[in-house]
């Protein structure tokens, strides 16, 4: 999505608001230019949730439903987290919505997409990448969710429990089986001789 699409979408959404916004942490949500600084770190997330292969077009739909619902529910900001706190939740359960209606619509299609086969382990640095790539796409939405959050993003766990809504050992939990399969994506099989 653009800046000058963000702009615009807070331009209409600021046309038709009534003129007086009066809880003060949503004060901050009037503001076009913050909605535009949160705009690159939330395409990031979205990009990487929906996996590497995902449309542009997708993650910018994804991107907007974000902050058309930041938009719609301001009045419910606090200011109990951080603004971008606030947003990566949204970005989180949109991701995981679009994600579930992608998986009802090829099912209601009867379109059955055939998975590439796990790439073997390659020596250049582009092949790996490209593997790894693959293989988090191959993953369901919940275990992409994770480790995107801490490998990609850098998140601590007890900040991924808290955006997932789980504990921290279910964060763990959840973190060890996505790595664990992701590996058998990234690992060829062992013969067995």
């Amino acid at each position: 999505m653009s800046n000058a699409l963000v702009g615009t979408l807070a331009s209409v959404l600021n046309s038709v608001d009534p003129p007086a916004i009066t809880a003060t942490p949503a004060r901050a949500l009037a503001s076009d230019d913050v909605l535009l600084a949160h705009e690159p770190p939330l395409r990031r997330l979205v990009h990487r949730l929906l996996g590497w292969p995902a449309q542009s077009d997708e993650v910018a739909d994804v991107v907007q439903e974000v902050f058309l619902a930041a938009w719609q529910h301001r009045s419910s900001f606090r200011g109990d987290a951080a603004l971008s706190t606030w947003l990566m939740t949204i970005a989180l359960r949109k991701a995981r919505n679009h994600a579930r209606w992608l998986a009802v619509r090829r099912r209601w299609f009867t379109f059955c997409a055939e998975l590439p086969e796990p790439a073997a382990p390659a020596t250049d640095h582009d092949d790996r990448l490209r593997a790894t790539h693959a293989a988090m796409a191959q993953l369901v939405h919940r275990d992409r969710e994770v480790l995107v959050l801490r490998y990609l993003e850098a998140r601590p766990i007890e900040a991924i429990a808290a955006l997932l809504g789980v504990s921290r050992n279910a964060a763990d939990a959840r973190l060890s089986r996505a790595r664990q399969r992701l590996r058998a994506l990234l690992l060829p099989p062992e013969d067995e001789a």
